[in-house]
Order: structure tokens, then C-alpha cells, then sequence
């Protein structure tokens, strides 16, 4: 399908993250750059995505629920673990922090990793289960603004959580998926090809990985 999309001349467009920060933007892409230092979250010093989550929405006060599914396990027997030195859980005290009026919830693979802070809320979800993700968004309930996929980094469970959260998110929301590997951007580029016939999305070129955001 991805080489007869090329043969036809249909290529979604790649973009780079200065298009999403534009310069009145600056002041909030360094401040939520310092809490995902702070918290010990890879997402700005690894990666570029500060610069994504500060222009996601032009009032980030308006905000009022995200969902992060993948929480950065530090058991390496995992898949997509951060290894020992992660720390769980820091990029939603970072998103409680920088969306101040938000309900921030979480998900992973991991219950050992589980927690609940002052507007977080977390519980188990394995991705790849549809019945799973069902009754995480049984319990965690819908009108999302922002949901973020930054769990097992594969293309098929990616499009699961793309399946399963889409109805979910209210209108305006976006989905994010992060750490999307060169060696699957063709799958990428025919996924973008196909949602952009209903949703406008993005695939973005960050520092080290790809990024694909889609509005509902």
C-alpha cells in the first residue's frame, strides 16, 4: 500500500518541530522544557517534544484531561522499559504541572509502577489488548483533550491505541503517538494518508524519533 501511495504521488508531508512552536510560544516550550527536566522525563533533553506540548493547544489552561498510556517502567524485562534509571511516572507530574487545570491519568503495562498524586491517576493497560483498552477508558471515562501513546513503540499497537481512543477524545482533542523508529516510516506515511481522508494530522521529524499527532 506505502509503494502505491508513492506510485500515485500521495506522500503525507513531514514537518519539523520549529512549525508547531511559533515565537509567542517560546516562553511555555522552555517552561514545560524544565519540568520534564525536572520530574527525570527523557521527552526535552532526549527528544524535542517540549516543543510539540507547548503548541499543542493555543490555551493550555482550557485543558482539562489527559491520558498517558505508557508511564516509563524501569523494569527491564519489559519491553520499551527506560531502563534503571528512569523515572515512572515523571512526564505526567510534569503535564499536572504545565496544564494546571487538567486531570492528568496514566496507564502502563506495569503495576509496579502504579500511583495516584494529586490530579494523577493511574492503572494496568497492555496496549496490544483491545478489551484492555476498553476498560481503562471504562473507568477512566471519555472527553479527553489529549491522549499520548508513549508505551511499546510498535506500529501495531500504536494502530490499537489509535483504534481504541479516537471516539474517546473530544472534538479539538488530539492523539499522540511518540517514538516513531525511521524503519516504520513508510507504515507512517500510509496511516497519515489514510486518517487524513476524516482527521487532520501531522508526522513530525524530532530530534531523534518521529511524532504523529492527529485532531479529532
Amino acid at each position: 500500500i506505502s509503494k502505491l501511495l508513492l506510485k500515485l504521488d500521495i506522500k503525507a508531508k513531514i514537518i519539523n518541530p520549529s512549525l508547531f512552536s511559533a515565537e509567542k510560544k517560546k516562553e511555555r516550550s522552555s517552561e514545560i522544557k524544565k519540568l520534564f527536566d525536572f520530574y527525570g522525563s527523557d521527552k526535552a533533553k532526549q527528544h524535542d517534544y517540549h516543543l510539540i506540548y507547548s503548541s499543542i493547544f493555543s490555551n493550555n489552561l482550557k485543558v482539562k484531561k489527559i491520558l498517558e498510556i505508557g508511564m516509563g517502567t524501569d523494569d527491564e524485562n519489559l519491553l520499551s522499559n527506560m531502563g534503571i534509571h528512569g523515572k515512572p511516572g515523571a512526564s505526567l507530574m510534569a503535564f499536572r504541572d504545565f496544564f494546571k487545570n487538567a486531570k492528568i491519568y496514566g496507564a502502563d503495562i506495569d503495576k509496579k509502577i502504579l500511583f495516584k498524586d494529586h490530579r494523577i491517576k493511574t492503572s494496568y493497560v497492555d496496549q496490544t489488548s483491545e478489551a484492555s483498552l476498553r476498560k481503562l477508558f471504562k473507568k477512566f471515562g471519555n472527553n479527553f483533550d489529549l491522549i499520548i501513546d508513549d508505551g511499546m513503540h510498535s506500529p501495531l499497537a500504536n494502530i490499537n491505541v489509535i483504534l481504541s481512543s479516537i471516539e474517546y477524545l473530544k472534538k479539538g482533542g488530539c492523539l499522540v503517538i511518540e517514538d516513531i523508529n525511521q524503519n516504520s516510516i513508510l507504515i507512517w506515511r500510509t496511516i497519515s494518508s489514510i486518517i487524513g481522508i476524516k482527521h487532520k494530522n501531522f508526522l513530525i521529524k524530532c530530534k531523534k524519533a518521529y511524532m504523529f499527532i492527529i485532531y479529532k
